[in-house]
């Protein structure tokens, strides 16, 4: 295996066992999740099966299995409750795992004081096997439970925080268009006034006090026009707001997707072989492992083929189909094997497909986790990108058409009132007179100027995202003088924008602290955006398309309480 490969499988391994530690010492291992499954993992899965004969022992065993859930279940409420109060994680963590494996040894003593002094059914003394049978399955369903449940909870959270930034940013661009539209009308009005002005000026004998008076509506037109530059988004009426997308609920098939390869049958295999050692040896145990796993292996790469030519729907029902299929193939093997008539084959058709299905609400978590807050996040950067430009675009326009006013047009009016108050403006002065100011008007109404649109600079792009966030910025001054050049500007903002997104995720306080500071060799900037809060679980598992697109510099990463995201933008010659 070549390094790269190697590297990649690190990778995707530390994520897995963090998303599973973070689960098993969250606090929230042991819910009301767990016991929806525990019940029939412990009255179908795992009842003491060993000496039944009829369907009439067949129920007293089950009904055996679901008394013993309810003991151990009592047993474990101060655990329940001691996990939601110790404030050390890892401390959570042993206490867990180790109440998780002093139920699972109980079990099967508990299993066989029921069934043999209650309900009258024979012992079974292999206490080893089954000892590790019942670790393996407790350890792996409720743990597949807990990261599936977390998973859900946190992703929730992610996307319900997104979600509500999004609703926010997005009054924000409604306002923006509110500004921008406005700005048109505006401009439109008062050059067309303007104009109307100068047509009655040039038509009567010109003066010096008529030409001032007209001099004077330029400038007031002038300084309105950059007073309305620099108006707050927040003293805008944003415009009506559209049709609200609106999120249909999902079927349970809708929420299933092939769990990782291998995964169903190693956990499968695990709890199996214990049985199969007991009762046919190690070479039958050893041929049962590498048979299921291969079986589930096969079946791991049929769900992935249909799965990427079906619907949410159809891959969920028929990956549910397969699974029950492979249950009943195991499960005819062990009715050959143990021979008939036996309960025993019903445990692995009933088995498999249940843990195939929990993993694969799993897995459904993961993916949806990761890829709808991706799809937020990148929604909300474009939105606030969007948001800002546009509003940078009319400040711009705005002062663009000050500035024209103000000293082209003026000074045109300047030049013609020191001409009239002296002597009689000829034709020709006039008629100057009218082409110069009509082209400073049609210059400062800006209509179609190609290119005269610069990108939003670090300031807009902050004051869009203040109502969402409590934004702080510390730009030092090598930092401003780099960033007087467009790109790097460009640059920089995309590293706040991602990092601002990123707090919206993980953090649950609402505020973020940027530094933009020049390196010391002067060819880079340092960009670092810092939130209180904690990266989600599955935060390092795939490496984001918006951080990835921040070059090899950018990097995420828990600091303390706060989650930071830094990178280095090149600037000077190295821009290119």
């Amino acid at each position: 295996m070549s390094r790269g490969r190697t590297s990649r499988h690190r990778a995707r391994v530390r994520p897995g066992v963090a998303i599973w530690w973070d689960a098993v010492s969250s606090g929230r291992f042991f819910t009301p999740w767990s016991a929806l499954v525990a019940v029939p993992v412990s009255a179908i899965v795992l009842a003491p099966y060993a000496t039944v004969d009829t369907p009439l022992e067949l129920l007293s065993a089950q009904f055996s299995g679901l008394l013993v859930a309810g003991i151990l279940a009592v047993a474990l409420l101060p655990v329940v409750l001691a996990e939601q109060r110790i404030p050390s994680s890892t401390a959570r963590g042993v206490l867990v795992l180790a109440a998780l494996v002093a139920a699972a040894v109980a079990r099967p003593f508990l299993n066989d004081a029921l069934a043999v002094g209650a309900f009258g059914l024979g012992t079974d003394p292999a206490w080893s096997e089954r000892i590790v049978t019942n670790v393996v399955a407790w350890v792996s369903v409720l743990s597949l439970v807990a990261v599936t449940e977390q998973l859900y909870v946190s992703s929730r959270t992610a996307r319900t925080r997104l979600a509500d930034a999004l609703r926010t940013v997005t009054d924000e661009q409604r306002r923006a268009g509110r500004y921008e539209r406005d700005t048109r009308e505006f401009l439109t009005s008062e050059i067309s006034a303007l104009r109307t002005a100068l047509a009655a000026l040039v038509a009567s004998p010109l003066d010096f006090e008529r030409v001032r008076g007209f001099s004077d509506g330029v400038r007031s037109v002038s300084h309105r026009a950059r007073e309305r530059a620099g108006l707050e988004l927040a003293d805008i009426s944003p415009d009506d707001a559209g049709p609200s997308a609106i999120e249909t609920a999902r079927t349970v098939f809708e929420r299933l997707r092939p769990p990782a390869p291998g995964l169903v049958g190693v956990i499968f295999a695990a709890g199996s072989a214990p049985f199969a050692l007991r009762t046919e040896g190690p070479v039958f145990a050893a041929v049962l492992i590498v048979g299921v796993v291969a079986l589930c292996l096969a079946v791991d790469r049929l769900t992935r083929g249909i799965a990427c030519r079906s619907s949410a729907l159809r891959r969920g029902r028929r990956l549910v189909g397969l699974w029950l299929g492979a249950g009943i193939v195991v499960a005819a093997a062990a009715a050959v094997v143990v021979g008939l008539p036996s309960f025993i084959p019903v445990i692995p058709a009933i088995a498999l497909p249940g843990i195939a299905i929990v993993a694969a609400l799993c897995a459904e978590a993961i993916h949806r986790g990761r890829v709808e807050t991706r799809r937020l996040g990148r929604a909300l950067q474009a939105l606030v990108r969007s948001a800002a430009d546009q509003t940078s675009s009319t400040r711009q326009d705005l002062a663009h058409a000050s500035d024209v006013l103000h000293s082209r047009v003026q000074s045109t009016c300047v030049i013609l009132a020191a001409r009239v108050d002296d002597e009689i403006a000829t034709p020709g002065d006039i008629r100057d007179f009218e082409l110069a100011i009509s082209a400073g008007l049609t210059d400062a109404l800006g209509a179609r100027r190609p290119g005269a649109a610069r990108a939003a600079d670090l300031a807009e792009t902050v004051a869009i995202w203040r109502p969402v966030l409590t934004v702080s910025s510390a730009v030092d001054p090598a930092a401003t003088v780099a960033m007087s050049d467009a790109l790097v500007t460009t640059r920089v903002v995309a590293v706040v924008a991602e990092g601002l997104v990123n707090a919206v995720k993980h953090a649950a306080a609402r505020s973020a602290d940027i530094e933009v500071r020049g390196a010391a060799d002067g060819a880079s900037l340092s960009v670092r955006v810092r939130t209180p809060g904690r990266l989600r679980s599955d935060a390092g598992a795939a490496t984001g398309l918006g951080l990835a697109g921040l070059g090899p510099s950018a990097r995420v990463f828990q600091n303390g309480r706060d989650v930071v995201l830094e990178a280095s933008v090149p600037v000077g010659a190295d821009v290119g």
